[in-house]
């Protein structure tokens, strides 16, 4: 199904990224003109002077990236509706927040990439080809959660800790589980979830995270809102116990879990050599949605310099499905972002409109498309997440050759969130980004932490869970 997906790009498709769902950016020597142009395929790919000409620029759509730090003065930002909301991670000794701006390319390159990716303005800071955005007239709403090791320099390395940066205060871990402002994770997924709350249409997070806890709550909440949340998956490494271990947010139910293709249409798959450091094949996801450019893209800064430099990875096709979905929100203002889902579910590929097909752990449903999508009205769909594993019919349920999945129990991958966690009072009429509390999102169920075990382990049939319908949200835009 890849190869077909893929064609519509003639001279190459589309995107690329870090080690485990982040922009691995590893050409340090500068571009020539012509190099930069060609690592611009992914924007022929997905025809963005098309797009940009009818006007699908992403207007009022508000998109929160949750990533390490931004260097918003890079050239290829410059005019760029961008605002930062501040830093999730403070230093415990001092209460200083880790700086959300940064022009420390080992701190801020990756969330830079990840930002241009939406609204580059294809320009580099000597006047040549720069990274180009899929969105450039969206808001983006960047959220700083430093990086796992940042510390406050020679102190022995202490590691930042949660800090809300809207209230200007460390995050209160003594909160009763009852609590509005009650959050039982850590930065990424607290940033995340105060993104919902604050009214974001789309949350990005290019990178692969261990919290289950901390983004099995940001997602119920983002799910009950009708908030997509677009999460890389890992990148071609070979390192299968991490990538078994670091299995969120893209794993959970209802995610909108993203893996790459290179530019001839065959999925992610890594050199192994000094440019390109990932090895082997991506091996995508038990619930993956969507497929976009993963390699040799234009990116604003190498691993060491800012500049335009090649990158490689998910993490840059997840913020290019963001944008996807932005326009959808764009073009049609009456529907929801789960009816746009819908819509995308349906649009995959170059056939048009069709039934949705899912093609396995590295196909997902194929190429986001989203010259196809904004040619289907997405209203004529429920308002329901199609990513959201609602019974055993779901064909992600199902592994290729062997019997049909009989109950939900059999979807061992689904056992979280579930729609009695989204919706405890059994309705998905109970809509809104309302706070977790102790009936929904805010408490860690034991059973949870036996079915994280025995999924490490490679063990089935675990997790009991039967979600009775897929979730729906009424949220729509002003």
């Amino acid at each position: 199904m890849v190869r077909s997906v893929v064609s519509m790009v003639a001279g190459g498709v589309l995107l690329g990224g870090f080690v485990f769902g982040s922009a691995v950016a590893a050409e340090a020597a500068p571009l020539a003109p012509d190099e930069r142009s060609s690592a611009l395929w992914y924007a022929d790919g997905l025809r963005f002077d098309e797009l940009q000409a009818q006007g699908a620029t992403g207007e009022g759509v508000k998109i929160a990236v949750i990533d390490a730090a931004l260097n918003p003065d890079v050239a290829e930002l410059a005019g760029a509706n961008i605002t930062v909301k501040g830093s999730y991670c403070a230093f415990p000794d001092t209460g200083t927040p880790v700086p959300a701006v940064s022009d420390d390319v080992a701190r801020a390159g990756h969330g830079t990439s990840v930002v241009a990716m939406l609204v580059g303005n294809g320009t580099s800071a000597d006047g040549g080809p720069g990274t180009r955005g899929i969105v450039p007239d969206a808001e983006v709403w960047f959220y700083s959660t430093g990086l796992p090791n940042e510390s406050a320099g020679d102190d022995g390395g202490v590691k930042c800790e949660n800090y809300d940066g809207a209230r200007g205060e460390f995050y209160d871990t003594d909160l009763h589980l009852d609590s509005p402002d009650y959050f039982p994770g850590r930065a990424d997924s607290y940033a995340a979830w105060n993104a919902v709350r604050d009214g974001a249409d789309i949350v990005v997070y290019s990178r692969v995270d261990g919290d289950v806890p901390g983004w099995n709550a940001a997602l119920q909440t983002a799910l009950r809102a009708g908030v997509p949340i677009v999460a890389g998956t890992p990148n071609p490494d070979g390192d299968i116990i991490a990538q078994t271990m670091l299995n969120v947010p893209f794993a959970l139910n209802g995610a909108v879990a993203v893996s790459g293709l290179d530019n001839e249409g065959n999925i992610l798959s890594g050199g192994g050599d000094r440019l390109d450091p990932m090895f082997g094949e991506a091996l995508g996801a038990r619930n993956l949605g969507f497929l976009s450019a993963g390699t040799k893209l234009l990116v604003p800064s190498s691993a060491d310099a800012w500049g335009p430099s090649l990158g490689y990875g998910t993490s840059l096709a997840t913020p290019l499905v963001a944008g996807v979905i932005a326009l959808g929100l764009e073009e049609f203002p009456e529907a929801t972002a789960n009816q746009v889902l819908q819509a995308m579910v349906r649009t995959t590929g170059t056939s048009g409109e069709h039934e949705p097909r899912w093609g396995g752990d590295k196909e997902g449903y194929g190429l986001a498309n989203p010259k196809a999508l904004l040619e289907a009205d997405p209203t004529q769909h429920p308002d329901e997440n199609p990513l959201f594993a609602a019974s055993s019919d779901d064909p992600r349920c199902s592994v290729p050759g062997e019997p049909p999945a009989a109950s939900m129990d059999e979807c061992f991958w689904a056992f979280t969130p579930t729609f009695e966690d989204v919706w405890p009072s059994g309705t998905s009429e109970e809509i809104g980004p309302r706070e977790p509390s102790s009936e929904a999102s805010a408490a860690w169920p034991a059973w949870a932490t036996v079915a994280i075990v025995l999924l490490v382990v490679g063990v089935a049939g675990t997790a009991i869970i039967v979600p009775i319908a897929v979730s729906r949200s009424r949220r729509q835009r002003g």
